[in-house]
């Protein structure tokens, strides 16, 4: 081959390998945090631990997409949460690797449609709208989702309620008009056994300057365990209506949040050291201040009120802390909660930690 055929092979190749890599792009990413502290449970003994994911849960992920030509595109993601603190894989309730999601996708000018695990409407307002995200140590909604069981920490503590993202789903977010977008969330009980349900949830939310504001309605079923997991993925049946609101003033951020939780009056829920539960209510409010360019400072108050068979009981946390970004990708942060529990001696959570995103 002569010396210019070889050099228009070579272009060839190239421009072919450019177009493939435009139209197909693979990303590994994550998120890594460790912390040290003292946690006191409520009614139990103070322990030093260094612990991962306080501000968030840790976790390795892959995603793609492909571009299919007149605006579709072809996505996935798997996602797993780790442990940074000892190197362990946390899996879901349903007792599988890919824990935090595991999803194939197409989106377009219609919108997506997703098809597997994926992050639920409740669980995207809990963490969007509260100062501390989705930290299941500090953010006092996390926190009252995670014990009632509208939504489920990674590391799984309490097994009797769902993960923040749905197994066997089909979900829908619409495209964004003026400012207001939707989401649809369905997924089928996949058992013939009558006592087993579907689930449902919907979502709305409008984003307008520094205003935002969402709302969400879940009917939630239960299904059979799948395989050799401890829990079913589905184990509770509940409603819940969920209502949310942000202002972004410029000096500070404030967040207000209100839910309330329907147990059928047939299977009270058993909540940690809580039983009966047939009702609650939880509200939260916090404020993001920057003090610095880098760093801010947070502070969220919440409260549940729990409907007891025969009794009633109540729950409040005071969440403070202050984080400082190193970088684009590294941070600090230091923050402390205390939590009252009626009839209970209290609980508290101090740490400072560092976390870094790739």
């Amino acid at each position: 081959m002569s010396a210019n055929k070889k050099l228009v092979a070579v272009a060839a190749l190239t421009l072919v390998s450019g177009l493939a890599h435009a139209q197909s792009q693979l990303k590994v990413y994550g998120y890594l945090e460790s912390a040290i502290g003292s946690f006191k449970p409520v009614g139990e003994q103070s322990v030093t631990k260094v612990q991962s994911g306080d501000m968030m849960t840790s976790f390795l992920g892959f995603a793609g997409t492909e571009d299919l030509g007149g605006g579709l595109k072809a996505e996935f993601a798997l996602e797993t949460f780790i442990g940074v603190d000892n190197g362990a894989n946390i899996q879901n309730q349903a007792g599988q690797y890919w824990s935090r999601t595991s999803h194939v996708a197409l989106s377009g000018g219609f919108g997506k449609i997703a098809l597997g695990q994926y992050d639920t409407p409740l669980f995207t307002a809990g963490l969007s709208y509260n100062p501390f995200g989705s930290s299941m140590t500090y953010s006092p909604t996390m926190r009252h989702f995670y014990n009632l069981g509208s939504t489920s920490s990674a590391k799984l503590t309490n097994l009797s309620q769902t993960d923040t993202g749905w197994i066997n789903s089909v979900t829908y977010e619409t495209p964004t008009y003026a400012g207001f977008s939707g989401i649809v969330q369905f997924s089928p009980k996949e058992s013939a056994n009558a006592q087993n349900s579907n689930s449902y949830s919907v979502g709305g939310s409008y984003n307008g300057g520094p205003l935002s504001l969402m709302a969400v309605y879940v009917d939630a079923g239960t299904s059979p365990k799948i395989g050799t997991a401890a829990v079913s993925a589905y184990p509770t049946e509940f409603r819940a209506a969920n209502f949310n609101a942000s202002y972004d003033f410029g000096v500070l951020k404030a967040f207000g949040q209100h839910t309330r939780f329907k147990y059928y009056d047939n299977a009270p829920l058993s909540v940690g050291k809580l039983a009966g539960v047939t009702q609650a209510n939880v509200w939260q409010v916090g404020v993001s201040v920057p003090v610095t360019a880098s760093g801010r400072v947070l502070a969220s108050y919440g409260a549940a009120k729990y409907k007891q068979v025969g009794d009633d009981s109540s729950d409040k946390i005071l969440s403070l802390g202050y984080d400082h970004a190193l970088s684009k990708r590294t941070g600090l942060y230091a923050a402390f909660s205390t939590e009252k529990l009626s009839d209970f001696k209290g609980g508290r959570a101090l740490a400072v930690g560092v976390k870094h995103s790739f």
